[in-house]
């Protein structure tokens, strides 16, 4: 048997890459929760800019397993992951002592 073969219009990431890039992105994420607590902040958002990216590629291969068509699962993806980002920021910020939030 042959297994259906994927065009990349259909399909970001192989399979096996995919699963690679989700342990790649939940690796950066608890690298993102950790390091601000050693007061790291130059590493801690370079750390966010690359789970940016391998975020956004994870997300839009997980919208097109789901058929969603390409462009549609590109900007979707994108845009999750730069809420998730913008929220990671605002932790990083926080969690370094750069930001104190007053009422």
């Amino acid at each position: 048997m042959t297994k259906k073969q994927t065009k990349m219009k259909e399909q970001l990431l192989s399979d096996h890459l995919y699963k690679v890039v989700w342990l790649i992105a939940l690796g950066e994420f608890l690298l993102v929760l950790i390091l601000p607590f050693f007061k790291s902040l130059g590493l801690s958002v370079g750390a966010l800019g690359l789970l940016l990216s391998a975020l956004a590629d994870v997300l839009t291969t997980f919208f097109q397993h789901k058929h969603i068509t390409f462009i549609i699962s590109l900007v979707l993806g994108w845009l999750l992951a730069l809420i998730i980002s913008v929220i990671l920021f605002f932790y990083i910020m926080w969690a370094s002592g750069n930001m104190v939030f007053v009422k």
